[in-house]
């Protein structure tokens, strides 16, 4: 028995099998690319979020170290005029969060953002992680006044307040930088800093 194969049905269900599956394949790829953009936008919007947090929490700290510097600078005036005034110095440190971004990071939304977004957001993170930095080397110094408080002359107590009174100055002007870089970029994706 002979079977008669119609070439022009075989080969339009081929065609038809080969347009269905590129079809669904497009279709695919057009809501991955449109829920990958949606975390995105999500992931960016986090992240703005906590960009404004942290800034409230650094203006708070910088009127505070600003209250320090002051007060130092009165102290170490006055040690130069014989005065007796005890020493204290309240530094607040905010641990700044960057869990938005490590979230960005893992499931990997920064992909889909703009390079030029990507890269203000490392300003702001970078300037971020400056201030954490040199915060945490100030509480070095301050142990190490402690102790010299106790056991050294009140010259070499003096020296390590001007010391503390430099650092301050150091971290007051990163968290103007940070603030500077949060403004920025708040401002180019349109959001309202907080005061």
């Amino acid at each position: 028995m002979a079977v008669k194969i119609d070439l022009r049905k075989a080969g339009f269900e081929f065609f038809s099998i080969v347009v269905a599956v590129v079809l669904a394949m497009t279709l695919t790829e057009w809501r991955q690319d449109y829920l990958n953009k949606k975390l995105a936008q999500q992931s960016l919007l986090n992240i703005i979020e906590e960009v404004q947090e942290n800034r409230r929490e650094l203006m708070e700290d910088s009127a505070k170290i600003s209250q320090d510097m002051a007060f130092i600078d009165r102290w170490l005036q006055a040690q130069n005029n014989a005065s007796n005034e005890d020493f204290g110095v309240h530094f607040s440190f905010s641990f700044l969060s960057k869990s938005a971004l490590e979230v960005a990071k893992i499931n990997n939304s920064l992909t889909y953002l703009p390079n030029e977004v990507n890269m203000q957001i490392a300003e702001v993170y970078a300037a971020q992680n400056f201030y954490s930095g040199n915060a945490i080397k100030l509480f070095d110094i301050m142990g190490a006044m402690g102790r010299a408080e106790s056991k050294e002359n009140a010259e070499a107590f003096a020296d390590k307040a001007r010391q503390l009174r430099f650092h301050l100055g150091l971290i007051h002007n990163t968290i103007k930088a940070y603030l500077g870089e949060s403004q920025q970029f708040l401002e180019n994706h349109r959001a309202i800093p907080t005061s």
